[in-house]
């Protein structure tokens, strides 16, 4: 629950309701209308389904009152994106109806947020219809999309047929049982830690990661390396353990897995960056200047052979330049700790003594745009 909701135990979920509404447009506004709430509940070991359908819009306020007193004893809310579409629509629909809307501040689970977290970069969309199929094993069967729902409630006021609306009814049930089904599966995954697959490994470690959680993401960082993370997800598993282990403070472990990354045969972009990341590991924390400027001299050679081969860019530019200030800037820290005489009186002899950084000085002897 510490991922899903923080705040929120097992006893707010026993007393959840899980709630799901069908409108009259999809864009909200005063002008649009709740005319179908489902409710699902737990109650004495069973779940528990209830749909309130508005029959007449001049009933409104009776159906809205009915609602509010259905989730009087919930403890909180479970949906899917509820948080910015059916919360705000059923506020605004008791406001203008003059009702109280003081039983929509419970606290509220959107399980859309989560499922986003774990899945945004592996499913092609999150939406309910596609997280049933591909986590709970579910494909609807003639199952009415949500842009036709509108239309089938004005036809209905118009004729009075309320044939149609049977598919509504349905899609709607199925989302309600979709939402308790989805938030177990979510609850299972989140709570078995760490998981055993690689990818729900990545995606809970990003997510703690972001959360502050940097152990905790450290940890899973490393079960999806072992646990046979390849390809795109082995690359940023070791991208983020390493800087996560340079914000713990691991220094030999963030410099074991920039050495692995620097290996040459990794793609160009990964080698370059771990060997700037090792120069500044050396520099900083090792004090280790020599071994900083060598790692240094690398990347400046990876940076020339890449422009060579795929072409110049200002990026490429950028660091180059970079590169090599900081090339200056080891060589006199070197040349300080040896105790040896470093020429920078002004602009034109400290040029000279790094012939390697002419470009970071403009013709003029403006100066060098980096301070010494």
């Amino acid at each position: 629950m510490s991922r899903l909701a923080s705040g929120l135990d097992a006893r707010d979920l026993a007393g959840a309701a899980f709630l799901d509404v069908e409108t009259t447009g999809l864009a909200g506004g005063t002008g649009t209308y709740v005319f179908l709430v489902g409710l699902g509940t737990f109650q004495d070991g069973a779940f528990r389904l209830r749909q309130f359908f508005l029959a007449d819009l001049r009933g409104e306020a009776a159906m809205l009152t009915a609602v509010a007193e259905a989730l009087s004893g919930c403890r909180a809310f479970v949906s899917f994106n509820g948080r910015c579409f059916d919360l705000p629509l059923l506020e605004t629909r008791l406001a203008l109806s003059r009702l109280p809307r003081s039983v929509l501040t419970r606290p509220h689970l959107d399980l859309l947020y989560p499922a986003r977290r774990l899945y945004r970069r592996r499913l092609a969309s999150c939406r309910l219809a596609c997280l049933e199929e591909a986590l709970l094993g579910v494909e609807r069967e003639d199952d009415v999309p949500g842009w036709a729902i509108p239309a089938l409630y004005f036809d209905y006021v118009r004729t009075g047929r309320a044939g149609p609306l049977r598919a509504v009814f349905h899609h709607n049930a199925l989302d309600i049982l979709s939402l308790a089904a989805l938030l177990g599966h979510l609850g299972h995954l989140t709570g078995s830690v760490p998981p055993s697959d690689p990818g729900d490994c990545l995606a809970m470690a990003r997510w703690d990661e972001s959360e502050g959680r940097l152990a905790e993401a450290a940890q899973l960082y490393e079960v999806a390396l072992d646990g046979g993370a390849d390809g795109e997800g082995q690359a940023l598993a070791s991208r983020r353990l390493a800087r996560l282990y340079r914000r713990l403070e691991r220094w030999e472990d963030a410099a074991r897995l920039w050495r692995q990354r620097a290996d040459g045969g990794r793609p160009p972009g990964q080698r370059l960056e771990a060997l700037i990341e090792l120069a500044k590991l050396e520099e900083h924390h090792r004090r280790d200047y020599a071994a900083a400027e060598a790692l240094t001299r690398n990347a400046l050679s990876l940076v020339e052979i890449t422009a060579l081969r795929e072409g110049g860019s200002a990026q490429t530019t950028l660091t180059r330049e970079a590169l090599e200030h900081r090339l200056w800037r080891l060589r006199r820290r070197l040349a300080g700790s040896r105790g040896e005489p470093w020429p920078d009186a002004d602009v034109r002899g400290r040029n000279a003594a790094r012939p390697a950084c002419e470009a970071l000085v403009p013709p003029g002897g403006i100066g060098p745009p980096f301070p010494p």
